[in-house]
């Protein structure tokens, strides 16, 4: 039996980490022997077939450190799974006195003890470990973008991640604009393009009404901490939106990242927020939108719009990169230029005014989403671990 292990840098809820799980489970379903190993995070947000080795420190350090982690995590209300102390707890403490945790070496080293046919690097600083092992069959998921990493490491991660494309790895892109970065960087590398799925048992159209303001047309959109996602964009849309025609958003995010925002730009519409909701209440929430508007800078993929469009939502969103494998203007969606509040309102507009255009962008959005399976993209997976 082919033994497969993920190496993950965490495991806390993400779109690229729920499809890391995604995948693990139906490789395990196929009969592979799959593990995850991970240097920290947690996973209860999800549920996992495969077990998750946590990377743990060297026990010298548990009696200091550990009472610090702690004391952090509960005052910042942070989860705490049991975990005495991670690799993750370790390098946010030390980065904030100013100086950085050798991550790399403790996973490459744990990974060996398990000692898999093929290993799978899954974020850049996991791409060194799994060529550092020099296992077998080295494998390489990207759905990472520099602006995401600038945003999240500065300069210095984006030189590392942009290292990281040039190694000898057989790559698996999520998207052809993944895909178009790699080859940027490596021209000659191996690169198969896997896609992403919708689990479409979940995401299915569905006659709810989740919101008390069914006098007013629901407009639906995530926000998210990054810049790169574009909660401004979002905000700003809904506010020229509701000027012309009352709406009530449906805001689905943390609820601290929604306060910040609203104190940069005031919400003139009235709205709901749903923090921490697992698939089967998103997906009420696309169901009961009449438009679902997506306003990322840029993705790797861009899962949420093809989400709503399986559950039967009219989509709006920017032309962000990844999403364009799937995304089509005037059949599934309507697609207009990142960073622009006036384009997608006038674009959200069109869709609420016009029954015919909203009901021809569902019908194409519900054709579309089934044919972007999670079973799809896992085949194209085990070519790469067969070949």
């Amino acid at each position: 039996m082919v033994k497969i292990f993920f190496a993950m840098y965490g495991t806390g809820l993400a779109g690229g980490v729920r499809a890391i799980f995604e995948v693990a489970n139906r490789l395990y379903e196929k009969g592979y022997d799959v593990g995850i190993i991970s240097l920290g995070g947690y996973h209860s947000w999800f549920k996992v077939k495969v077990p998750i080795y946590y990377v743990k420190p060297p026990k010298v350090l548990a009696p200091i450190i550990n009472p610090i982690i702690k004391m952090y995590k509960s005052f910042r209300r942070m989860h705490f799974e049991g975990i005495s102390v991670n690799y993750l707890d370790i390098n946010g403490l030390a980065r904030k006195l100013g100086f950085r945790v050798d991550l790399i070496r403790a996973l490459t080293e744990a990974l060996l003890d398990f000692e898999p046919d093929v290993a799978i690097a899954t974020w850049y600083p996991t791409a060194f470990s799994v060529w550092l092992s020099h296992i077998n069959k080295p494998l390489y998921f990207v759905q990472d973008f520099p602006e995401l990493v600038w945003e999240a490491e500065g300069v210095y991660g984006l030189r590392l991640f942009e290292t990281t494309l040039r190694l000898p790895f057989h790559f698996l892109a999520n998207s052809t604009f993944t895909k178009s970065l790699i080859l940027k960087h490596n021209r000659d590398a191996k690169v198969t393009v896997t896609g992403v799925g919708v689990d479409l048992n979940t995401f299915y159209p569905r006659n709810v009404k989740i919101s008390n303001s069914r006098v007013k047309p629901i407009v639906m959109t995530i926000i998210r901490s990054a810049k790169c996602k574009g909660g401004e964009v979002a905000l700003k849309s809904l506010n020229i939106i509701n000027k012309e025609l009352p709406v009530h958003a449906i805001l689905v995010g943390r609820s601290t990242v929604i306060k910040k925002l609203f104190s940069e730009i005031k919400p003139e519409f009235t709205y709901s927020v749903f923090e921490s909701i697992d698939d089967e209440s998103l997906a009420k929430l696309y169901s009961s939108s009449d438009v679902f508007i997506f306003t990322s800078y840029r993705e790797s993929f861009g899962l949420p719009p093809l989400e709503a469009m399986a559950c039967g939502a009219a989509v709006v969103t920017t032309n962000c990169g990844g999403n364009m494998d799937y995304a089509v203007d005037g059949y599934n969606s309507l697609v207009v230029p990142p960073g622009n509040p006036e384009a997608v309102a006038k674009a959200t507009l069109r869709v609420l005014k016009d029954d015919k255009l909203r009901e021809k962008l569902i019908e194409g959005g519900i054709k579309t989403a089934k044919q972007w399976t999670w079973d799809k993209v896992v085949d194209k997976f085990e070519e790469a671990i067969k070949e």
